[in-house]
């Protein structure tokens, strides 16, 4: 089967298409149009004579070559993918009856761009700039007769975690719609929001590109209090609960109720109040009713930690036992109006170690940050930083005592960290083959729209390995390597010298740190710039920039000499920058605080004044 501009192309999608097969039409058209310049037209049968491009299995659409008991064989689990190339037929279909969103058809419109269409979809910059994801064009493309499956997902929970560089987030960013078309290519199918952005996202209309992409939502973070026992009110709650009901919130060891102001204070209420949980579990079925897209209540702490409630209900108990009561309470209360909710629970600091005897009920989720009395070290390509460490021998005991688990993991750091490169892709695949073994569901890890290139290997990795654990970092790297043009085996060879250098030596705040002060820096640079003086392709060429600015970055933050007594959380910070390369970089490309959209990418700078600072071919994007 050729496809071609001279050839008949159409699409037959269901009768009435779930919004993912009709997003997986369009995607289609859309590439074989820039790469073919082929125009897809929609037909409601097989056309004789032409290339028929089928979206649906048996029990969408019924052009569907395959018959369903032959279909349910081959697929046979949630988000399972087929693509089936015929004579003159090409049949892309996703599983079916396994959830309500089935995203699999689009993932496997995504399979067929990029295996059969030879795009390069692991990449993304802001529209109308020259970077990003790479299509290629062609005259013609013959597709070899046969059969891709996928029979389905091999971890079901692939989550970006959404925190951004300045607090919360910025949910009007120019970049939110890129880096959700990335989420969805690249097979991550949740979003982990703090409560304020979800609700503007709902008010700004953004919602609806959620549900076509077939991404669930996790709404909550350390807003949880405010949000659905609001101290001072909120407009789905304007009840003044601590003046109605000061009894709710933790009795202090002065005899106060502590009052909350902001998403700080740890454990707010009284744990065993009761009245308190639910009033709570009231308000998240209201609210719920009102926002039925959101599938799982992040009721998380607010952020520190402080001493918990010492009435006489709570004083008995350690602080993660009563934060267990608590939540399981709530938990069995909205599964009871709600049977598909769940409520995720963080366990992380010294909220952490399953209370002994404890069952928790099944729509309590366990969401383990990888940061108990530390983070954890980072690196080690057998996975070992996390596999087999007290870290996992946690996780499971909350799974043993009835949860389903998965861990919240730091592949671009934290504040501490601030977008240095943290080579820890190498690890991935053994973490993630490794929780099949354990039976752990997959990971979150927080991630932003505008640092894509300090961490798109590690991003890239998480969320291709989640879905299909076979992949090794050798995969990944080949399946990158399009963006990069002629240059691609030299990016390569950079990216493996920094992810031989960080091998588990320092926690992951401090691992790009680390990378950077013992990686052979002229090997890198080296290795730039001999793939760039191969490369011809202007994309190719602007993503091979971006990629060692990241890199440059990280060595010029990290030798500053006022970086290390730094208070670690610190978001944005001016530094030395004698040359005035750092504020040049962040002026002219950086994607949050200096511009938006950029490029994106981050650079936690202050600075301004680039002291005339002569870019050179490195900056000079095309």
């Amino acid at each position: 089967m050729k496809l071609s501009g001279q050839t008949k192309t159409v699409l037959i999608l269901p009768e009435e298409p779930t919004p993912r097969e009709a997003l997986a039409g369009e995607e289609l058209t859309r590439y074989l149009k820039r790469t073919l310049d082929v125009e897809a037209r929609r037909e409601s049968t097989p056309v004789p004579g032409a290339n028929n491009l089928i979206i649906g299995g048996p029990g969408r659409n019924a052009a569907c070559p395959i018959g369903k008991e032959e279909f349910e064989s081959l697929l046979t689990g949630e988000e399972g993918m087929l693509i089936e190339v015929g004579e003159n037929t090409v049949l892309i279909a996703g599983s079916e009856g396994f959830d309500d969103m089935e995203r699999g058809t689009l993932y496997a419109a995504y399979e067929f761009i990029e295996r059969y269409l030879h795009c390069c979809l692991a990449a993304y910059s802001a529209p109308g700039n020259r970077a990003g994801e790479y299509i290629p064009r062609e005259k013609e493309i013959d597709l070899p007769r046969g059969r891709y499956v996928k029979a389905h997902a091999d971890r079901p929970y692939r989550t970006a975690i959404v925190q951004y560089g300045e607090r919360a987030g910025d949910p009007y960013h120019h970049l939110n719609q890129s880096f959700l078309e990335w989420m969805a290519k690249n097979r991550y199918n949740r979003m982990l929001v703090w409560a304020s952005i979800y609700e503007a996202y709902r008010d700004n209309g953004f919602l609806p590109e959620f549900e076509k992409r077939g991404i669930r939502l996790t709404v909550g973070h350390h807003e949880a209090s405010s949000t659905w026992l609001p101290a001072e009110g909120n407009k789905d709650f304007p009840e003044h609960y601590y003046q109605t009901h000061p009894e709710y919130y933790r009795l202090c060891a002065d005899g106060t109720r502590f009052r909350p102001v902001n998403e700080r204070g740890q454990l707010v209420y009284c744990a065993r109040n009761e009245e308190c949980i639910e009033q709570v579990s009231e308000n998240i079925n209201k609210w719920i009713d009102r926002n039925p897209q959101v599938d799982m209540i992040a009721f998380w702490p607010n952020d520190g930690v402080h001493e918990q409630c010492c009435c006489e209900k709570c004083a008995p108990h350690s602080k993660v036992e009563n934060y267990t009561y608590f939540l399981n309470s709530v938990a069995k209360r909205v599964g009871k109006r709600h049977p598909r909710a769940k409520i995720d629970m963080l366990i992380y600091v010294d909220l952490w170690r399953c209370p002994d005897g404890v069952r928790l009920e099944p729509n309590l989720h366990i969401d383990e940050a990888t940061w108990a009395k530390e983070q954890r070290k980072c690196g080690k390509p057998d996975g070992s930083c996390l596999s087999g460490t007290e870290y996992e021998e946690n996780i499971l005991r909350w799974r043993d005592a009835g949860a389903r688990v998965f861990y919240y993991d730091y592949y671009m750091g934290v504040f501490g960290n601030r977008q240095r490169v943290i080579p820890m892709a190498d690890e991935i695949q053994s973490i993630w083959q490794h929780f099949t073994e354990a039976g752990i569901e997959g990971a979150g890890t927080q991630i932003e729209c505008f640092n894509h290139w300090n961490h798109l290997v590690n991003f890239y990795t998480f969320g291709r390995t989640g879905y299909d654990t076979s992949l090794s970092l050798e995969d990944n790297l080949s399946a990158i390597a399009p963006l990069f043009g002629e240059g691609a085996d030299e990016v390569l060879a950079a990216i493996r010298i920094m992810e031989d250098t960080l091998d588990g030596q320092e926690p992951i705040y401090l691992s790009g740190k680390y990378m950077i002060e013992h990686v052979d820096k002229e090997a890198v640079y080296a290795c730039f710039e001999r793939a760039l003086s191969k490369t011809s392709d202007p994309l190719c060429r602007n993503n091979i920039r971006l990629m060692r600015m990241a890199f440059r970055y990280s060595e010029i933050e990290t030798a500053d000499p006022a970086n290390n007594p730094r208070k670690q959380a610190g978001r944005f910070q001016d530094y030395e920058d004698p040359t005035g390369e750092l504020a040049y970089m962040a002026t002219r490309f950086d994607s949050f605080r200096h511009n938006n959209p950029g490029w994106a990418i981050a650079f936690p700078v202050t600075n301004t004044d680039s002291r005339d600072f002569a870019g050179g071919y490195w900056y000079d994007f095309e």
